[in-house]
């Protein structure tokens, strides 16, 4: 059951002014946020073509509920513990596929320099390791909907041109996703490639924008949105690749859609989403399109209940249709001297996670790292530095 809207106004201002106080005290990002801005570093690229995608003539959604129940964290995913990379290892982690409209795929090879490496670890070791309340007993167990749905459909048409609510996207291929510069769409990598294959072919691939107005008597629900298309689609080389394995990495489960034209709605930019900066308790805002067959815009909110360096463990409510949204956070903006939003990961629903041969499953959110952070700053901007987070 749905709660009224008229709580979604009390979810942005600061709990104070509403005469409440959080249930647990945590601290604020006006003083726990590190700002992540890589230089410009040096880099060669080698791009090796490899011919015409494949495709899937199956049922898009049925392939994506099949492909859901394969993702997988393993050790490395669920170590909580701040890491060093080497040189060799970020640039491997950096290797990308891209696909264009006429099908034609390349995967990316970069070479960088020191100072990339350098500052990574320099900014990651700022932040503290994991707290003991990071640490404690993982007890998010696979539900889509919890005693107390704490989702809010969006009914007014005026909200949806209204930041941050007009950048969320739906996706032709039954996904949500999150509008994060004029031509980019973040989403979820297994809503366009399901390890083996692309679902659909890109040219097929569209983004709908909710229209500012309800449905008339024999609309279609497509009716509700404009649609653009996709030109372009950049996935981890760690995704595309991982066919042969019987499970699918959910620290790899990212994308960026690069659509034809600018939308008319303002979007969210992304940030660092590591413990460091979205701890435990922090709260998490994501609004996504739930039902394949609703155009509903539907907002919730909950609170980081515990989390790896890879993933957060979270208990918003949610549907499969949401999949691939957004997963942002207030902030305070140091230099323009306002609160904020800033996209810190993707939502990815339920993932099966491995731990000493021991499985369990958890309703996740693959936090932005640094190093993806500088993936898809490079994807949207050509470069690494070209983006503060």
């Amino acid at each position: 059951m749905f709660v009224p809207i008229f709580i979604v106004l009390l979810t942005l201002v600061p709990l104070h002014a509403a005469g409440r106080s959080p249930a647990k005290p945590v601290k604020r990002h006006r003083e726990t946020w590190h700002d992540f801005k890589l230089p410009s570093p040096l880099h060669d690229e080698v791009i090796v073509s490899l011919g015409k995608a494949e495709f899937h003539n199956h049922d898009t959604r049925q392939k994506l509920d099949e492909d859901l129940s394969n993702l997988a964290c393993d050790d490395a995913c669920m170590d909580m513990n701040v890491k060093n990379i080497t040189k060799e290892e970020a640039e491997q982690s950096l290797v990308y596929e891209k696909i264009d409209l006429n099908g034609a795929k390349s995967v990316i090879r970069l070479s960088i320099d020191d100072k990339f490496v350098d500052y990574i670890n320099a900014w990651s070791n700022k932040g503290d390791t994991l707290s003991q309340q990071q640490q404690g007993s993982h007890d998010r167990r696979k539900r889509e909907v919890y005693e107390y749905d704490t989702r809010f459909p969006i009914q007014d048409p005026a909200l949806y041109e209204t930041s941050p609510f007009s950048a969320a996207v739906k996706l032709s291929t039954g996904c949500s996703g999150v509008l994060i510069g004029p031509q980019y769409v973040l989403t979820a990598a297994h809503c366009i490639h399901n390890g083996k294959k692309y679902v659909k072919r890109l040219k097929d691939v569209k983004v709908g924008f909710r229209r500012d107005r309800e449905l008339e008597a024999g609309e279609d629900i497509a009716d509700a949105f404009y649609w653009i298309r996709a030109t372009e689609a950049f996935v981890p080389y760690e995704w595309t690749s991982s066919g042969k394995q019987k499970l699918l990495p959910v620290e790899q489960d990212y994308a960026v859609i690069k659509i034809k034209r600018e939308s008319d709605r303002s979007y969210l930019n992304i940030s660092v989403g590591t413990p460091e900066n979205v701890a435990s308790g922090t709260r998490i805002h994501i609004p996504a399109f739930d039902k394949k067959d609703d155009a509903t815009l539907v907002y919730r909110f909950c609170r980081v209940a515990d989390g790896t360096q890879e993933v957060m463990y979270q208990v918003c409510d949610s549907e499969k249709g949401a999949i691939g949204a957004g997963v942002y956070v207030r902030r305070w903006d140091r230099e323009a001297r306002k609160w904020s939003r800033k996209v810190v990961a993707i939502y990815g629903g339920h993932a099966k996670f491995y731990q000493d041969h021991a499985r369990q499953d958890y309703n996740v959110a693959l936090r932005i790292t640094p190093l993806k952070f500088a993936q898809i700053c490079f994807w949207t901007t050509g470069s690494y530095g070209g983006c503060k987070g």
